[in-house]
């Protein structure tokens, strides 16, 4: 890992310090998408934390101070508004994103696996959950349920990243992330295990791929 120029204000640096416990800072580009861009920063006792900056993050915090013992999500180290945007700093969480090779697992292995997830996560008790719109046929749903922001460890989810759109909603738009990432990954011809393994009705070929379209990112 290559030490990066990031360049992070004052007050960010500073908390990033005493988090990490001092001393050298490892600092590695994580990824960039159209919910931020996030670094890696390691400390010299193996400490690990995520800095994210995008314009507004004010919801993902707020959304993660709720979830806490509800799903695997990062805890919050902090938070601060500096050069006209947001940048919040997480607790790393283990595991790895569910499309890594290092899983072993094969395509199919893994579109059962996100669908048995997501079935466990839609049935979690979401009473009083201040975001999304609470009515009828509503769960609490992960907003952006990709392969990249679900992690794994030992074969069993162990984290969930970017939850910035979390909150009560339609588990079709989950169902539609989680369609389109595996075409996106895989190619086609596993969306019928991850639907069949999240218990949805059967659906025809083209049901699915207008499901599919309805993820847009």
């Amino acid at each position: 890992m290559k030490s990066s120029s990031l360049s992070l204000p004052p007050s960010v640096r500073a908390a990033a310090e005493t988090v990490l416990g001092g001393g050298a800072i490892r600092e590695e580009f994580a990824w960039m998408s159209w919910a931020g861009t996030v670094w890696r920063l390691t400390g010299d006792a193996g400490v690990v934390i995520y800095v994210k900056r995008a314009a507004d993050l004010a919801g993902e915090r707020d959304r993660l101070g709720w979830l806490a013992g509800r799903w695997p999500v990062p805890r919050v180290a902090g938070f601060f508004h500096e050069s006209g945007d947001d940048w919040l700093i997480t607790h790393v969480v283990p595991g790895v994103p569910m499309y890594d090779p290092s899983i072993g697992w094969a395509p199919d292995r893994v579109a059962t696996k996100l669908g048995e997830i997501l079935r466990g996560l839609h049935s979690t008790a979401a009473v009083g959950c201040p975001f999304g719109v609470s009515k009828r046929g509503n769960v609490l749903v992960h907003g952006d349920y990709c392969l990249p922001n679900v992690l794994v460890h030992d074969g069993e989810l162990s984290g969930l990243v970017d939850m910035g759109q979390a909150g009560l909603g339609n588990p079709e738009d989950d169902l539609a992330a989680g369609v389109w990432t595996l075409h996106y990954n895989f190619g086609k011809g596993f969306a019928r295990a991850f639907l069949d393994a999240y218990g949805w009705p059967p659906m025809t070929d083209q049901a699915i791929e207008k499901l599919r379209r309805r993820y847009a990112r």
